[in-house]
């Protein structure tokens, strides 16, 4: 039997070896890069930003930020897709490059099922329906579709494909509701549209919606999520609204090349799993609309596979197509 001191000793031991384990870098030396698929300035950009400054305060790397876009996120990630599976190089991006691209382009340059493996999912991002308050006077969803009928109804988006468009037309196929979409070029000018009155209606973000909602321009009728958001306590659900079993969910995922060596993608999950939780991640996270939820590997495979399918569903039904 082992003496007090001596279990006290094997006990050490084994709290040393185990923190060694914890601290042991996989990663090589170098630059690592973090591959943005959309252009420098937007939510997703900024959120990568700050995961890039926090995990290299942790790891003991250089972690930069590179911005490639095009293709709906295609370049980006085929990029990522075809780097050495080393590690220093991942994909920060929005699931809609592997559960919507898939069905709209006839190539994307890489296999979105097979070339990118998930190390976790670091959120899901936020959208509300919303209405012009002096081109719309619903206060309802049920409201809206009753205008819907009699008056002419214009739905802005960031452009064909983008989540705003594909919340639309999933709730266009779920609904019935009447309405005509207005493709833009980025969330910027439809949102700019849409609270001057020109466009009547969207899925706006939620961070972006709070001062318009403050000043009364515009008016949410219900979220996009299972659940009520912390932004916007007070705005209910879509199946709340009455949209039963409406859910249009897009979430930030981080990926490596396929041929990565898994215990490089723990290591990196591990400290995201520990960085989303600290007070000023999530704050952050928040005002870029962005719910900071953790899901590990297994999740995240299983959830893009299931909205690619979901996705998939809505493009063939609405005939989604680039014009």
């Amino acid at each position: 039997m082992l003496s007090f001191k001596n279990a006290l000793i094997a006990a050490s031991l084994v709290l040393c070896s185990g923190a060694q384990a914890q601290l042991t870098n996989p990663l090589p030396q170098g630059v690592v890069t973090f591959v943005v698929p959309l252009a420098a300035g937007g939510p997703l950009d900024a959120s990568a930003r700050m995961y890039a400054e926090k995990l290299s305060q942790r790891i003991g790397r250089t972690i930069i930020v590179e911005n490639k876009s095009g293709a709906g996120g295609n370049i980006g990630a085929s990029f990522v897709a075809k780097a050495a599976p080393d590690g220093m190089t991942w994909l920060y991006t929005i699931d809609s490059v592997l559960t919507v691209n898939p069905h709209l382009y006839a190539s994307q340059g890489f296999n979105a099922e097979k070339d990118l493996i998930p190390a976790a999912r670091i959120g899901h991002n936020l959208l509300v329906l919303a209405v012009n308050t002096k081109k719309v006077p619903a206060k309802t969803f049920a409201e809206l579709v009753d205008f819907g009928k009699t008056n002419d109804l214009n739905f802005a988006s960031a452009g064909i494909g983008s989540p705003g468009h594909l919340a639309f037309e999933y709730l266009r196929l779920a609904t019935g509701l009447r309405a005509v979409h207005v493709p833009y070029r980025g969330a910027a000018p439809a949102l700019t549209d849409i609270a001057s009155g020109a466009v009547e209606a969207g899925f706006v973000t939620g961070g972006v919606i709070i001062p318009h909602v403050a000043t009364g321009v515009l008016r949410p009728l219900a979220t996009s999520g299972a659940r009520r958001s912390t932004l916007l306590p007070d705005v209910p659900t879509a199946d709340e609204a009455g949209i039963k079993g409406f859910e249009a969910r897009f979430g930030n995922y981080i990926l490596s090349p396929a041929a990565t060596d898994q215990k490089i993608r723990d290591f990196m999950a591990s400290h995201i799993a520990q960085i989303i939780q600290m007070p000023d991640v999530k704050e952050r996270m928040m005002t870029l609309a962005t719910e900071p939820v953790f899901g590990n590997q297994a999740d995240s495979i299983a959830l893009i596979a299931s909205d690619r399918e979901k996705w998939g569903k809505v493009i063939a039904a609405s005939k989604v197509k680039f014009e």
